[in-house]
């Protein structure tokens, strides 16, 4: 995407807090809801490779209390389980003009959808830990949420680079990522050998649990699923396109420090992407990606119709 494109999408959207609540498995309703309507027969749905989706306990929920055979998308755009988490979702941007060291499949720039904690963990980070050590748990890398950038701060969890063409519809999402998890249990050790058995190790190792314990188990799927949302319910964008853990890495020239592997393989398989040999049409067509595609020999992606 060029520059300018961000800056519209970013000027176009709501200014104010948009909250994204998410509670494991959100997913499969939510998918549920996009891909079939309300004529589609529940045996219809186990036919596909969505039929897995209908074993999520929120989805349960709802075929348990419509006593039909056919999908009911209100219901399942209204299906809640608690517990649950509150994510504020904002945006930024990423990338330079030429491809680099920025980890993307084309020139241009991404469009970062950040996914951000809610007030709560900073009441609980000073609850527990002393004043002192707080900036052990505050992640400023780039392209996290920035103290400045709004009205109001918050600590980011994770986000999602995305290139959109609206041209053709479509939207690759280049990476998911989350270093904050991770820094937050290098701190956790780091403290234990330099603090011992103290107070302060103590504080530090109680408030990892606690957000390791909320948020280590959902924050990837709550962060597609919030990509998803965002491309389809605020852009309108109905094919997505998502990396394979080899091709990904090949087009956007990682050598080392490779992602999870996971999260280019049992994170897309999780949401009912369809792995191919075809490649997304912007992509397709930019020659900066023509020159890098034609040096490997085997591309396949992750695709999804909504």
């Amino acid at each position: 995407m060029n520059i300018t494109e961000i800056d519209e999408i970013i000027e176009c959207l709501p200014k104010g807090r948009t909250f994204f609540p998410y509670y494991p498995g959100r997913y499969a309703p939510m998918l549920l809801a996009w891909v079939f309507n309300d004529e589609s027969t529940i045996d219809e749905v186990k036919r596909s490779h969505y039929a897995g989706l209908l074993q999520k306990p929120a989805v349960q929920n709802i075929l348990a209390t419509q006593g039909k055979n056919t999908l009911c998308t209100e219901s399942l755009s209204l299906a809640w389980v608690d517990p649950h988490e509150t994510f504020l979702l904002t945006l930024g941007k990423w990338g330079g003009e030429k491809r680099d060291w920025q980890q993307t499949s084309r020139n241009g720039h991404n469009l970062v959808l950040q996914l951000n904690l809610h007030e709560g963990y900073r009441r609980s980070l000073e609850r527990i830990v002393p004043e002192e050590y707080h900036w052990w748990f505050k992640d400023s890398g780039h392209p996290v949420m920035e103290k400045g950038q709004r009205a109001f701060y918050r600590q980011t969890l994770g986000w999602a680079r995305l290139d959109i063409d609206f041209t053709t519809g479509e939207a690759l999402i280049e990476e998911i990522q989350n270093d904050w998890l991770r820094d937050v249990a290098t701190v956790q050790s780091m403290c234990a050998r330099t603090h011992g058995d103290t107070n302060v190790s103590k504080a530090v190792t109680a408030y990892t649990a606690f957000v390791q314990q909320r948020l280590s188990k959902i924050w990837d799927e709550a962060l597609l699923s919030a990509a998803l949302w965002f491309l389809k319910e605020e852009l309108g964008i109905t094919s997505v396109w998502y990396h394979t853990f080899d091709t990904g890495n090949h087009l956007k020239n990682i050598k080392q420090d490779f992602p999870p592997r996971s999260i280019y393989s049992r994170l897309p398989k999780k949401f009912c992407f369809t792995k191919t040999f075809d490649q997304p049409i912007f992509l397709s067509n930019d020659k900066s990606y023509q020159r890098v595609a034609r040096k490997v020999t085997t591309l396949q992606w992750f695709q999804m119709q909504l």
